[in-house]
């Protein structure tokens, strides 16, 4: 037994048990190490998200250790893996919830047979307990693995580049704005390079037994931190080049895959949809109920067409038990909406003003588009649920959408057929197995006594438009609960998004195949533009219910919108198109039925949303994060420059930091020069400095040659002159600056400087 504890823990040597990097690199490669299971916090992916900077810290104090001890690297990685289950697992109970250790350990271990449980069953797993365990396990990773590495080889790229994969990925699945944590991490890691390369250069200089000068490692770390900023700040501020565009097309070739693959992993993690509050308007392909959006009264769009419609972006299908997603894959050239009945077509120009990506916008059921671009559909292709641009570029400039409106009459819905497809009953009912039973009673509650799929959904969209009130404040669902039942038996007001999700999940357990759709509503029309206006408080959320032959019906369940217009019966063998008037008013189907002082701060419903501001409040955060960054650079310049002198005497002090100084503003002395010689220098250069640089100096020259040393009046004074020479050699760094500035500037041909 003890020579397998031997194998596994062999003794540490304390002796070389060191960081590489040296004590200047340590803090940089912590916090290099730190950034991930940070941004994973702000991301608010789980309510479980405390415990990783825990996670990474335990980690990266296991790969030192194991890293300096003499343990191959297949057993060490071993070692850290095993380990990595133990402090995930401990740190995850520790963080879930109150309560004794042994019920909270009981409680992960339900949640996790409960995933287990749904997932084996094809169902989409809702609990977020996996999921915790799965982000702490990707931070112990990460972190162990470039601790190991560092302290095994001295190679930094380990950590990295697993590091980075990981903080990249967050980054852009977030909905949470996370730049700035990029950006700590990109300077983090530049700079930790810079770092192990002057350490590099230094065992190499011993081995040949060069001596360099005390000052290089630091010389070149600041002039690699330097570089680095100004590689970060031009990255950041220089606008896209045409490669960007071609990079982005190539891309779409595994579009398709991706989605595929996307598809189903939310069925592993359904419950997770990341934060609860967004900016703007999104449409992303999952939402989460309860998300509070900050819109504003920018305009988003001019459309220009002879009817007013709401306008499509994206339309959800999967119920996760806690918002939508998309799992729509396929994309196509073409459907065929021509196999529809009772539908004409309209034609809608959008003159988009605030682009969303490679999005397009298009009214009912788009047919033709007028710039390339692709149709997502499922296994039925005769409609879609979203349009992109194959372009992405040309879907925030002007293009023109051919859709094919519904205008079935309400008694030739009534009649149609319940024969459903196969693909139809297989996406469009699914409900998850964790909704409350309750729901599906009160949805059986309300359409009894109709007895077809059109009186179905009127009853359901009239019993939430009369017995539940607009509300632009949005409330999220308390943890655990499903916001469907929430909405119905508690809160019973809020946004579009509750209003319409509650809507499709009654059809669905009442047999009626349906979807959530967001996007736009009809917008102001403007006289003197002849268009439509949108703006980002228009932003909107209805109900899609499929009938067969007649394709997908809109219902509008919100009663802060007027509901879609549909005659009783077919009238002289035609119909008005649904939802829409040929007279634009502030009621038409996209106009809020609130007034304008409700709006203010508020507004209409959003993706994700339900409020909007008249303007978008100016976020504080990265200005402070700027000036904070500012500040403790200059803080531990501050401190590194103090620490360079410890130990020596106030006059020896005051001289190497007067020489230092001045070597930063472009006066540095050179090794043949004695301490007058530099004085003087100095003081022709810099008169203001002369007087105070003298008195320096010759407290120095007492100091070191005459035959009591200097006194205490000397050590005062040049204590009192280095504040003057500090004082007046700080007022040349602006100049500085700008001399570097403008010499980095092209000049223009034929001149001389």
């Amino acid at each position: 037994m003890s020579a397998a504890l031997r194998a596994l823990f062999p003794p540490l040597d304390l002796g070389r048990l060191r960081f590489r990097g040296g004590w200047s690199g340590l803090p940089i490669f912590v916090i290099l190490s730190l950034v991930y299971p940070v941004s994973l916090q702000q991301a608010q992916w789980v309510d479980l998200s405390g415990q990783f900077t825990i996670v990474a810290v335990a980690a990266i104090v296991a790969g030192t250790l194991i890293g300096n001890a003499s343990l191959r690297p297949v057993r060490g990685v071993a070692l850290g893996a095993g380990l990595g289950v133990i402090f995930v697992i401990l740190f995850t109970v520790g963080a879930a919830g109150d309560g004794p250790f042994r019920e909270r350990a009981v409680r992960l271990g339900i949640d996790v047979n409960t995933w287990l449980t749904q997932v084996l069953a094809g169902e989409a797993a809702r609990g977020q307990s996996v999921f915790a365990l799965f982000l702490g396990a990707t931070v112990w990773a990460s972190a162990f693995i470039g601790a190991f590495a560092l302290a095994r080889t001295g190679r930094a790229w380990e950590a990295i580049v697993l590091n980075g994969a990981c903080l990249t990925l967050n980054v852009s699945l977030a909905l949470t704005p996370l730049l700035l944590d990029l950006v700590v991490f990109t300077l983090c890691a530049l700079v930790l390079l810079v770092r192990m390369h002057i350490v590099m250069l230094q065992e190499r200089w011993q081995q040949r037994n060069i001596q360099p000068t005390g000052e290089m490692d630091w010389r070149v770390l600041r002039g690699g931190l330097t570089w680095t900023t100004v590689l970060v700040i031009t990255a950041l501020v220089t606008p896209r080049v045409g490669a960007a565009d071609v990079v982005g097309n190539a891309f779409n070739v595994f579009d398709t895959p991706y989605s595929h693959v996307e598809t189903e992993w939310q069925l592993f993690f359904a419950g997770v949809s990341g934060p609860s509050r967004i900016r703007g308007v999104s449409f992303s392909d999952s939402i989460r109920l309860g998300q509070s959006p900050n819109l504003g009264d920018q305009t988003v769009m001019l459309v220009d067409s002879s009817q007013g419609h709401f306008w499509r972006a994206v339309t959800y299908d999967f119920y996760t038990g806690q918002g939508w997603r998309s799992t729509d894959a396929d994309r196509v050239g073409q459907v065929g909406v021509d196999k529809v009945l009772d539908r004409q077509p309209v034609d809608a120009t959008f003159q988009i003003e605030e682009p969303l990506g490679d999005r397009l916008f298009a009214a009912n059921e788009p047919a033709k588009v007028s710039i390339p671009a692709q149709f997502v559909t499922g296994d039925d292709h005769t409609f879609s649920s979203a349009l992109r641009a194959l372009e992405p570029p040309r879907a925030g400039q002007t293009y023109t959408v051919t859709s094919d409106v519904s205008v079935a009459d309400k008694e030739s819905l009534r009649r149609a057929s319940t024969a459903i497809p196969d693909a139809i009953k297989k996406q469009y009912l699914q409900i998850p197995s964790t909704l409350p039973q309750r729901v599906r009673d009160l949805a059986q509650k309300v359409v009894a006594g109709t007895d077809n799929n059109y009186d179905k959904a009127e009853a359901i969209e009239s019993f939430l438009r009369t017995n539940y009130r607009y509300a632009p404040v949005v409330r999220p669902p308390p943890p655990g609960e499903d916001p469907v039942d929430f909405f119905l038996f508690n809160l019973k007001e809020d946004f579009c998004e509750y209003f319409a999700s509650s809507m499709v999940m009654m059809l669905r357990a009442d047999g009626v195949p349906a979807r959530l759709v967001e996007g736009f509503t009809t917008g102001t029309f403007d006289p003197s533009l002849g268009k439509y206006v949108v703006k980002q408080a228009n932003a909107h959320a209805w109900v899609e219910a499929y009938f067969p032959g007649y394709g997908w019906i809109e219902f509008e369940p919100t009663p802060s919108e007027t509901p879609f217009a549909r005659p009783d019966a077919p009238a002289n063998g035609s119909a008005a198109a649904g939802g829409t008037t040929s007279e634009p008013n502030d009621l038409t189907p996209g106009g809020d039925a609130i007034s304008k002082e409700d709006q203010i701060g508020q507004g209409g419903d959003a993706s994700g949303s339900g409020g909007a501001t008249s303007s978008l409040p100016l976020d504080p955060t990265p200005l402070v994060a700027l000036l904070g960054a500012i500040l403790l650079a200059i803080l531990a310049f501050v401190a590194r420059f103090e620490f360079r002198f410890r130990g020596l005497s106030p006059i020896e002090a005051s001289w190497g930091k007067a020489r230092l100084l001045a070597s930063y503003v472009g006066h540095p002395s050179t090794a043949s020069e004695t301490t007058y010689e530099f004085a003087a220098a100095l003081g022709r250069a810099v008169p203001e400095a002369r007087a105070p640089i003298e008195t320096i100096a010759n407290a120095r020259v007492r100091e070191r040659y005459a035959p009591g040393g200097a006194s205490d009046e000397d050590r005062a004074k040049a204590e009192d002159a280095w504040w003057n020479v500090a004082r007046e050699l700080l007022a040349l760094v602006p100049h500085r600056v700008l001399a570097f500035v403008s010499g980095l500037l092209p000049t223009g041909r034929g001149e001389r400087h």
